[in-house]
C-alpha cells in the first residue's frame, strides 16, 4: 500500500512540477520505538 501511495503521489507531483522527482516515504510507528526494548519485541524484533 505504501508503494502505491508513493507511486501515485510521485506521478502527481511530477505532473505539477514538470520534472522528474525522487520521493522517499517512511512510516513512523511511534516516536523512538527503536529505542524501547518492549516495543521492539512487540513488533517482532529480538
Amino acid at each position: 500500500m505504501i508503494k502505491r501511495i508513493g507511486s501515485e503521489a510521485r506521478i502527481e507531483l511530477e505532473a505539477m512540477l514538470g520534472t522528474k522527482i525522487y520521493l522517499e516515504l517512511f512510516v513512523r510507528l511511534e516516536k523512538d520505538w527503536t529505542k524501547k526494548g518492549a516495543r521492539l519485541k512487540e513488533f517482532g524484533y529480538k
